[in-house]
């Protein structure tokens, strides 16, 4: 029997290294991590943008603004905030 496991490679046998499945993220923390990024992107660009746009009706302000924001959010703020607590939002 001892034998066999041996040629079977069942005892002793090293556990084997291979992808991981990473842990869910909790979706409430998400949210929040994402308000707290998405808040001050927009106040910023609102400031930043007001005295160019100012004179345009505000769902065209929000229609020039919220691409920059999201496009903000994908590629930059949401990696770096992900990546500053994703420790915690698994937890």
């Amino acid at each position: 029997m001892l034998r066999d496991q041996r040629r079977n490679g069942v005892a002793n046998a090293e556990p084997r290294l291979g992808p991981t499945v990473p842990a869910p993220v909790r979706r409430w923390k998400l949210w929040l991590l994402t308000v707290c990024g998405i808040y001050p992107t927009i106040v910023l660009l609102g400031l930043a943008t007001n005295p160019v746009l100012e004179d345009l009706s505000l769902p065209v302000r929000l229609a020039v603004l919220v691409p920059v924001a999201a496009a903000a959010m994908v590629w930059q703020i949401n990696p770096r905030l992900q990546r500053h607590f994703g420790a915690w939002l698994t937890r």
